[in-house]
Order: structure tokens, then C-alpha cells, then sequence
């Protein structure tokens, strides 16, 4: 008797440590930007300039599908933030005009080298917040790039990733961060 009290102490604490160790750590509603604040990311494309356009912004979108070299909208691309969220960081969006090019980066020191090489930022479009890390649902942002169009092209689709690098030129950058994933709603 004076060994079972002992005994079932030691084997309540052995399991509830086991089973607290095997529990996955969650994280609080505060580590998480609020989903009903993102926004889709749309992408646009076009064909004679070979470019992949990223924006939160319906007018703009509107206003590339509408230009003398029309854009294509193909897809919401992901969902992000408009604004600071819990845990999130700024996505720069940066333009070169004589490489036709749009460049998105989490990276200051890459935004600007940027800028030193004639990228600049875009200023009439809406801020954007992406996760550092893979937290709160999001999936990660793949940023391809073709030297040879001089195009940036990203993706939350690993099979739309592989595609790109085996059959369209493309090489494999990083992952660019996370993002919401977007349901797939092809617009093309």
C-alpha cells in the first residue's frame, strides 16, 4: 500500500508529461493577423512583354487589362495584408520599366539593390504584408525568375512551380514568404 500512492503519482506525471510533449505547440489568436483583413493578390500577365503583375488593387488590375498592351488576369494568387498584421512584414513591390519587370521581396538589403539597378518602388498601389515564416494557415510564396524574359514569377502552387522550371525556363529564387492560400479560382 505505501508503494501504490507513490506509484500512481509517478505514473500520472510520467504520462501527462508524454502526453504534453507529443502535443503540437499552437499558437494564440495574437500571433495571427485577422484573415477576414486580407485581400486577394491578384496576378496579371503579358504575353509581348512577358510579365507576372502582382496587386491588391482593383483599379489597378482593371487599369492593366484595359492598357494599349493588355495584361491577362489570370488568378488570385494568394491572399495578404494591406496592412501591419500580427506577425507580418512589408512585401515591397518594386517596377523596372526597361526590363518590364515586377519584383516583390521581404528582403530590404534585395529591395535595394533593387532600386540601385532602376527598380522602383510602386507608389500608387496599396502597401502589402506577407509571414517571415510558415504560421496561422499560410502556405509559401515561390519566386521563380527567367534571366533570359527578365520576369519574376511567384506562386503558392508547387505543381505550377515545377511546371515553370522544367518546361518554361524558369530557375527556382526562394521562397518569397507566406501567404493565405487562395482557392482555385482561375480567371482566365
Amino acid at each position: 500500500m505505501k508503494y501504490i500512492i507513490p506509484a500512481i503519482f509517478f505514473i500520472t506525471v510520467a504520462l501527462g508529461g508524454a502526453v504534453s510533449s507529443s502535443d503540437p505547440v499552437m499558437r494564440s489568436a495574437q500571433t495571427c493577423g485577422d484573415p477576414s483583413d486580407a485581400l486577394p493578390f491578384y496576378r496579371s500577365y503579358q504575353s509581348s512583354n512577358v510579365d507576372h503583375y502582382y496587386t491588391t488593387n482593383v483599379e489597378l488590375v482593371t487599369e492593366a487589362i484595359t492598357f494599349t498592351a493588355p495584361y491577362v488576369l489570370q488568378e488570385v494568387a494568394a491572399f495578404v495584408f494591406a496592412t501591419q498584421e500580427e506577425s507580418t512584414v512589408p512585401f515591397y513591390r518594386l517596377y523596372k520599366s526597361s526590363a518590364t519587370d515586377n519584383l516583390c521581396t521581404t528582403n530590404t538589403t534585395e529591395r535595394d539593390n533593387a532600386i540601385a539597378i532602376g527598380y522602383v518602388p510602386v507608389a500608387n498601389d496599396l502597401s502589402t504584408f506577407i509571414y517571415p515564416t510558415q504560421i496561422c494557415g499560410s502556405v509559401p510564396f515561390y519566386r521563380l525568375y527567367n534571366a533570359a524574359k527578365m520576369d519574376n514569377f511567384y506562386t503558392t502552387s508547387e505543381s505550377e512551380r515545377v511546371d515553370f522550371i522544367a518546361n518554361q525556363g524558369y530557375a527556382d529564387v526562394e521562397i518569397a514568404g507566406y501567404v493565405l492560400p487562395s482557392t482555385a479560382s482561375q480567371c482566365s
